[in-house]
């Protein structure tokens, strides 16, 4: 899956929990999850930005190339700045926390951003289990 160029960080965000895992070389060399928020008041899309804003966060401090996985078409088509798969009330303060990283990445970070089915993959149930942990 991950060539000797790219990492990959596959994203996640559930009910209160967010993660992220990066990959080398086909193996995990990091993950990351935590609380955001306390249900019913957090949302999906709030945790679904807290984990790609971690792991874009997560990039800064480890310069290189990285695509980037989430499962959540609305959150990646507000990053995008398309609205049109985008849901009523989006997370704007994560959406700027995300593009604010995005600019602020030292170089030479490129970023490829991409989406996959849920659990579609192994790093992607791992991830998805992280956030249910």
């Amino acid at each position: 899956m991950a060539s000797k160029d790219y990492a990959y960080m596959y994203t996640d965000g559930g009910l209160e929990k967010w993660a992220f895992v990066v990959v080398k070389d086909n193996a995990i060399i990091h993950e990351e999850s935590g609380k955001f928020g306390i249900a019913p008041s957090t949302t999906n899309e709030d945790t679904e930005s807290e984990g790609i804003f971690r792991a874009l966060q997560y990039a800064k401090l480890h310069p290189g190339n990285y695509i980037l996985v989430t499962d959540s078409q609305a959150i990646l088509d507000k990053v995008k700045g398309n609205a049109v798969n985008a849901t009523k009330n989006p997370n704007i303060q994560g959406i700027k926390k995300i593009l604010k990283a995005f600019k602020e990445s030292p170089q030479p970070v490129s970023f490829t951003i991409k989406w996959e089915r849920r659990i579609s993959n192994d790093f992607m149930k791992r991830v998805d289990a992280l956030c249910k942990a």
